[in-house]
């Protein structure tokens, strides 16, 4: 028996290693390269196209000032209201302020009584003078004069100098104290910085008002609005796309039907902390006064970028888990490009990555077509 076992292992085990071989055979034959994949191109544009962003606004007026008293005193006279069109310089209201008229006449006091002093003084330090240089002059006869008595004329000729410098630096302090005190009681009368409109009045004749009182209201708030300004907040995205003299065409609320232009006039050329936006300034003739500062307005907005930039069909860009990107056709192989999409243009998007104008992209891409497949381009 065992010489027949020994023949009938080898056969079983030729037999075993032979099926082995030929499923693994057929694995291989059914394991198949990918196919190569039918696609349609396109190429990248490059374009600089301008659009227009609706973007909110708020016009302001040219001027707004909130007037106060500088000094204590009450309110003798008002003489605008809420609503009042005044003129620059024109009298809004009148302080009475006893104690600054009372400082006022003692300074004024005091320095006309320096001043007749000095006048003295000087009219004594120029006799002086005088007396010096004749006897100084006399002198120069042997035996005329004596040198003690040119020496004493020397003498009071220098204390009258010394005097009169001295009375004159205490002059100019009173001469400066004067001029506070008359400025002080200018402040008795307030005016208006510019021509405009009353919009707000807070005060009666009677009341007392002053500085030292940080939660007084201002007695009264005066705009200028001839011309206002519409302030947008231009988003990050836009700060460079926005012309250096471009209009703008805007609408409000109360006149929907009616549209208004204003030009560009200034940026601020940074963006703010707080909203990571650029505001923008166009100013807009109101001589008519149809627009009211504090209204808001719907901006219509012209932006273009700096320079040329890459667009392709909305249907070439592939937005995955893994990234964003473009499929280009390379030497009949389907290649992954990483981008970064910008603004869109009808059927166009704005792309930025490693890509260049004219090179051919797939123009309907997918994650079916894979990282370097081979693939059959066709323009369509």
């Amino acid at each position: 028996m065992k010489p027949l076992l020994n023949l009938v292992w080898p056969v079983v085990a030729a037999a075993g290693m032979a099926a082995c071989s030929s499923a693994s055979s057929e694995e291989k034959k059914t394991v198949k390269e990918p196919e190569t994949q039918q696609v349609a191109t396109t190429e990248v544009q490059t374009m600089r196209p301008s659009r227009q962003i609706v973007l909110p606004g708020e016009l302001k007026p040219w001027n707004r000032v909130s007037l106060y008293a500088k000094v204590k005193g009450f309110i003798r006279d008002v003489r605008v209201d809420r609503g009042s069109v005044v003129r620059k310089g024109q009298v809004l209201a009148v302080l009475d302020a006893p104690e600054v008229l009372s400082e006022l006449s003692q300074a004024e006091a005091q320095l006309q009584a320096q001043e007749a002093a000095i006048n003295e003084q000087k009219a004594r330090f120029r006799a002086s003078r005088l007396t010096y240089n004749r006897l100084l002059q006399t002198s120069k006869v042997e035996g005329a004069v004596s040198l003690h008595e040119l020496d004493q004329a020397e003498a009071r000729m220098l204390a009258d100098s010394a005097t009169v410098a001295a009375a004159t630096g205490t002059i100019q302090a009173s001469r400066s104290n004067y001029q506070t005190k008359k400025e002080l009681r200018q402040y008795l009368t307030i005016t208006a910085p510019f021509d405009g409109i009353i919009t707000e009045r807070n005060v009666s004749a009677g009341a007392l008002v002053g500085a030292g009182d940080s939660n007084a209201k201002p007695l009264f708030v005066l705009e200028d609005s001839r011309t206002l300004r519409l302030t947008v907040a231009v988003p990050e995205t836009f700060a460079n796309q926005l012309p250096g003299k471009s209009t703008v065409s805007f609408s409000v609320t109360a006149m929907p039907e009616q549209q208004f232009n204003a030009k560009l006039a200034r940026s601020a050329q940074s963006l703010v902390e707080a909203n990571r936006a650029m505001m923008a300034e166009f100013d807009v003739d109101n001589k008519a006064n149809l627009l009211k500062p504090g209204m808001y307005a719907e901006v219509r907005l012209p932006v273009e970028r700096t320079a040329a930039t890459l667009f392709v069909p909305k249907t070439a860009v592939v937005s995955s888990s893994e990234k964003t990107f473009v499929i280009r056709v390379n030497n009949n192989k389907a290649e992954w490009v990483t981008v970064e999409k910008g603004n869109t243009l009808d059927s166009l998007v704005e792309v930025f990555g490693g890509l260049r104008a004219g090179e051919p992209i797939v123009r309907i891409a997918s994650e079916e077509i894979r990282d370097g497949q081979a693939v059959n381009a066709s323009r369509k």
